[in-house]
């Protein structure tokens, strides 16, 4: 055997390709990606590509190959404004699959299906649903979509290519802005055999500008998308893909959030609650005003909230109007003792209580009592300073001389120093 018959025989064999996110970054980029291949995925490959945990953006239009895969995992994303092909319409639909894993999300410009499976799991909680959405068109070609979440088509359903072959089941909810091309009763033919029904709401009356019409010819029979149309909800100004909140190993807490597209947006407050009811603005970051790409926003709470405490943002347009994100909860230890300080006040047997805990952990109010050696409350008024926050004056003249224990109470728990007078 010759040399360049052994070249020929290894190049044959060469094994699958795994490309796993190794930070945030954009899809075509090689600093994103650990592989033993090399470089970034290559479009047309069975290369399997795994996001978990990191943003990345789909800066080229890509296909994945017959046997090839996409998981997001972990709340990652993969959000651009390029076109997205699953499959080449040959091999078996479960071979080559796309998988958005709970929490996560996939926002692209157009999804095309080619005999191809996509799975949207369901999310751990109603806080951080898992999503699947585009900016034009989803076109279905013998492939099967199983919606466990949320699908949002920004444009039609096109499964004029094969319909009767299609499925898009499951207990989710799909929103179809545009119509559904396929002839009379194509929304019901995605539905057979399902076990599950997706709740469906199709919004044909808003316009689809930019978006391709039908692969398989005209669509007459279709207009009336079935019956279906229905008037969805103004679209937001700021279409807010992913927010999270998540507690650093330095005990602080990283804020998160990345938009597919604002319009007239002018920043967003982020606020900031003890008992998830009760939220007070914590800090402001400007917004992008208008942009059809996708935006990225960091903030650091260097100072949080002992406990569990609640965030959320508030997105506010030119105009005023705001709109509000979901919550996201994020639980650190709790406050240490240097969170009260009892000491001597300004006259004999008066002292000053003070705590620094965050004013968001004393508006409940906080309650400040004196218990003697034994654990019983004494009769002690202590007096708020209404020129700080957290800072009270305790007069203790009337009790016997001894040793007390003043005790904080708070919706962030008790703090309690011993004193002697």
């Amino acid at each position: 055997m010759t040399f360049n018959s052994l070249v020929s025989i290894n190049a044959f064999a060469q094994s699958q390709c795994t490309y796993r996110a190794i930070n945030s970054g954009s899809f075509s980029s090689a600093s994103t990606w650990s592989s033993t291949c090399g470089g970034a995925p290559t479009p047309g490959s069975d290369d399997i590509i795994i996001i978990e945990g990191f943003n990345v953006s789909l800066d080229v239009n890509y296909q994945v190959g017959k046997n090839g895969s996409i998981s997001v995992l972990g709340g990652g994303s993969l959000v651009g404004g390029s076109d997205l092909r699953l499959g080449d319409g040959t091999g078996a639909q479960v071979s080559t699959r796309l998988t958005v894993a709970p929490g996560s999300t996939v926002r692209v410009a157009q999804l095309t299906v080619n005999k191809a499976t996509v799975t949207v799991d369901a999310p751990l909680n109603a806080a951080a649903p898992t999503t699947l959405a585009t900016d034009c068109n989803l076109v279905l070609m013998n492939s099967n979509i199983t919606d466990n979440s949320r699908v949002i088509i920004n444009g039609n359903v096109d499964v004029t290519g094969g319909g009767a072959n299609n499925t898009l089941c499951g207990t989710g909810s799909v929103r179809i802005t545009g119509c559904v091309y396929g002839g009379n009763g194509a929304v019901n033919k995605l539905a057979n055999n399902c076990a599950a029904s997706l709740v469906t709401t199709v919004c044909a009356q808003q316009a689809t500008t930019g978006c391709p019409g039908p692969v398989a010819g005209a669509n007459a029979n279709e207009r009336a998308c079935d019956a279906l149309v229905t008037a969805c909800p103004r679209p937001l100004p700021v279409e807010l893909v992913i927010f999270s909140a998540t507690a650093t190993d330095k005990k602080q807490v990283a804020l998160h959030w990345v938009t597919a597209s604002e319009k007239n947006s002018r920043n967003f407050v982020v606020e900031r609650s003890m008992d998830g009811k009760t939220f007070r603005d914590f800090a402001t970051v400007e917004a992008a005003g208008s942009s059809q790409t996708q935006k990225v926003y960091d903030f650091t709470d260097e100072q949080p909230l002992p406990g569990t405490s609640y965030y959320r943002l508030r997105q506010v347009d030119l105009d005023g109007t705001a709109n509000y994100s979901s919550v996201r909860t994020v639980k650190l230890g709790s406050a240490s003792s240097h969170t009260l300080a009892v000491y001597p006040g300004g006259t004999a047997r008066q002292w000053t209580v003070l705590s620094t805990l965050p004013a968001e952990a004393l508006v409940a109010p906080a309650t400040v009592q004196v218990f003697d050696a034994v654990g019983r409350l004494q009769k002690a008024t202590p007096v708020a300073d209404a020129s700080q926050t957290g800072r009270w004056a305790l007069d203790l003249g009337s009790l016997p001389t001894g040793v007390y224990i003043v005790r904080l109470i708070t919706v962030a728990g008790t703090f309690s120093q011993r004193i002697a007078q």
